[in-house]
């Protein structure tokens, strides 16, 4: 573990903090860039409006994931309320920052009349790649353990991450653009196979029921509401 990046006085960054501003960075930067590069026709979002947008995710993602972690350490935190605002100490659940995020950018799109499918479909590779950088700080940081004896769980995940940003960055055409939500829905599935699976080699979340762990059972209902978006027909007056 190395949690922390560098001290200079009374000052201390975090090694976590710095890799999340990394992932939002780039996240951000990649997906300005590639937005610029589309045909008019196809960019449902420009490259202006994804800063408004990743900033309003990053918020509902930060308060969502927290508020997940709170809730399921509620004992720890009723011992000690200051731990509430120390994000740089971890203790961020993707599930909940999922939500969060999906409901705070959800609320910027459609307040700039903007469709909410088609955006994700622009933006979320470089999502994906964002969460393959925060979970590098999820290693250095210690939070996440695993119990694998070749790879921390961290890392498997955050390779894994990588291999599906490549899949959903060569899907990300037209012939697959057209049909809004497609690729968002591939990237539900893709990601909760792949979480379901990493759940195996991680050391802190304890079987909830038929087994399973919380995540694993989130992970169960997102595959197939993922597999039912990218298999949904899309409208007739559809266009990208």
């Amino acid at each position: 573990m190395h949690p922390v990046l560098v001290t200079v006085g009374p000052f201390t960054v975090y090694t976590y903090g710095a890799l999340l501003v990394a992932a939002f960075l780039a996240a951000t930067g990649l997906s300005r860039r590639a937005a610029r590069e589309l045909p008019p026709a196809q960019r449902a979002i420009s490259s202006d409006e994804l800063v408004d947008f990743t900033c309003w995710t990053l918020l509902g993602g930060l308060i969502g994931g927290r508020l997940w972690y709170v809730a399921a350490n509620r004992d720890f935190f009723m011992r000690d309320p200051l731990e509430l605002i120390a994000l740089w100490h971890g203790g961020l659940v993707f599930y909940g920052g999922l939500l969060g995020g999906l409901a705070a950018g959800g609320l910027y799109l459609r307040s700039r009349r903007l469709n909410f499918l088609r955006v994700m479909d622009q933006f979320i590779p470089f999502g994906v790649l964002g969460h393959a950088i925060g979970r590098i700080g999820c290693w250095f940081n210690g939070c996440c353990f695993g119990k694998s004896p070749w790879l921390p769980s961290q890392l498997i995940e955050s390779f894994g991450l990588v291999m599906l940003f490549v899949l959903l960055r060569g899907l990300q055409r037209p012939s697959v653009l057209r049909h809004p939500g497609r690729l968002f829905g591939l990237y539900l599935a893709g990601y909760a196979a792949l979480r379901f699976g990493v759940e195996y080699t991680r050391g802190d979340n304890a079987p909830a029921a038929m087994g399973l762990t919380v995540p694993q059972l989130v992970s169960v209902a997102l595959f197939l509401a993922g597999i039912a978006l990218a298999l949904r027909r899309a409208p007739s007056h559809a266009h990208v």
